[in-house]
């Protein structure tokens, strides 16, 4: 693959993952707007959506994203001393995604969606961070 190819791909695979965060971003507003209780059917697809499009965010930025981006930034220094520096941060905010899809798979098997508005919170606060991040990266190239 040459770097036209390479930068093709990139650009592709960046343009996949905004569009995926866009989605995210809806769902996740639409998720702020449960109310603590019991989770009816609505509740609990919502929240099943949103779980799994943090997992597909996540795997989009680390299998495909990621690993063109660390390609590339090899050959610009400022891109690969981004991606080092923000790598921290990205598995930090994976985390917190991972831990809330385990967190609402709890909830919804004990039909129960107390504090879920603290969990939220964490989780917002991680994806702006992790946006800015990923942010960072792409923009360093």
């Amino acid at each position: 693959m040459d770097a036209g190819e390479l930068n093709e791909h990139l650009e592709s695979a960046i343009r996949q993952l905004l569009a995926e965060r866009q989605q995210l971003l809806v769902m996740f507003c639409r998720a702020a707007g449960i109310a603590p209780g019991p989770a009816g059917e609505d509740e609990k697809s919502l929240l099943l959506r949103l779980c799994q499009l943090l997992m597909d965010y996540a795997a989009l930025w680390q299998f495909e994203v990621h690993d063109e981006l660390a390609r590339e930034a090899r050959r610009s220094s400022a891109g690969s001393e981004m991606l080092e520096r923000v790598q921290p941060i990205l598995v930090e905010t994976a985390n917190t995604m991972l831990d809330f899809n385990d967190l609402v798979d709890s909830a919804l098997a004990e039909e129960s969606l107390m504090d879920l508005d603290s969990h939220l919170s964490s989780l917002g606060e991680a994806l702006a961070e992790r946006f800015e991040a990923e942010d960072r990266v792409i923009l360093a190239l």
